[in-house]
């Protein structure tokens, strides 16, 4: 049997174009939503730019649609999913938070990443107060205890794989994660016999 006989019956063929968008109803945007809420959490001003990239997608292949009609009805669900409670800023901020600050992420980074989400920096500095409290004595200790969690993941400082120091780089490395100077300084000089965690 040659070479070019043999076929397999289970592929799929490989369909590299987009699927066709859905025209927006009511019904469609409201499925689309509780399926993207299933998968990902979210703030209400993310989930709000998500269904409006999906109604702008759709718009421009169906033209017969009016997009500020859809728009309208993208805020609708919105306020919809707020007051059924399937959107709540508040709980997304503090799961967000402490998902982050358990990662290893400077406050900076922490202010950034949630207000890409659209979330309020007050919202924001009140829940990692609310945080950092509960895990640390002072928010300075939170801060530490990130960086040390960074640097633990980078490999710097006293995890380095190989003893050539180059502090300058790992000060650097620190500072682009957002940490401040006092408290990169402090978390590379520790010597490996007082690492607080490993």
């Amino acid at each position: 049997m040659s070479q070019n006989n043999i076929s397999n019956t289970n592929s799929k063929p490989q369909n590299n174009k987009r699927k066709r968008p859905k025209k927006i109803t009511e019904t469609y945007l409201h499925n689309a939503g509780l399926y993207y809420l299933e998968r990902y959490a979210s703030s209400a001003a993310n989930f709000h730019d998500v269904m409006l990239r999906k109604v702008k997608r759709s718009c421009i292949t169906h033209e017969d649609q009016d997009y500020t009609q859809c728009t309208a009805l993208v805020d609708q669900l919105v306020k919809k999913f707020i007051r059924t409670g399937l959107l709540d800023d508040a709980v997304y901020t503090r799961a967000m938070v402490t998902s982050l600050r358990r990662r290893g992420k400077s406050t900076r980074a922490i202010h950034s990443a949630l207000r890409a989400k659209g979330l309020d920096s007050s919202q924001i500095e009140q829940t990692l107060v609310i945080i950092d409290q509960e895990s640390h004595e002072n928010p300075a200790e939170a801060e530490r205890h990130a960086a040390l969690t960074f640097a633990r993941k980078k490999r710097l400082g006293p995890w380095r794989s190989d003893k050539e120091i180059n502090f300058q780089k790992e000060l650097s490395c620190m500072a682009r994660a957002g940490f401040s100077y006092d408290t990169s300084r402090s978390v590379l000089e520790i010597s490996e016999d007082n690492i607080p965690f490993t």
